[in-house]
């Protein structure tokens, strides 16, 4: 089952995240190399935010990536929303 995880970012967030990123991006590679995370990606427009594409059976393990993200933890995201999504056209 795919998922879309989406982020609505802080207003300050491109001051700060400099300080977790390496972190953040770590954790998106690890849930990439397990199979999880299809693909991730920031807006590059105001407001900023960013969606994760999983591909889990169960949406619990997005959960524990967004309690165990680093940006998450320090505030840098305002809001965050898991929904399921059905792929009709595309490779996988």
């Amino acid at each position: 089952m795919h998922y879309m995880l989406f982020y609505d970012y802080t207003d300050d967030y491109m001051e700060r995240r400099h300080v977790y990123r390496d972190v953040h991006l770590a954790g998106a590679k690890e849930a990439a190399d397990r199979g999880e995370l299809i693909m991730a990606g920031g807006f590059t427009e105001l407001p900023f935010g960013a969606a994760l594409v999983f591909k889990v059976e169960d949406p619990a393990i997005i959960e524990r990536f967004v309690e165990s993200d680093p940006y998450v933890q320090n505030g840098l995201v305002r809001k965050w929303t898991i929904r399921p999504w059905t792929v009709v056209v595309g490779a996988d």
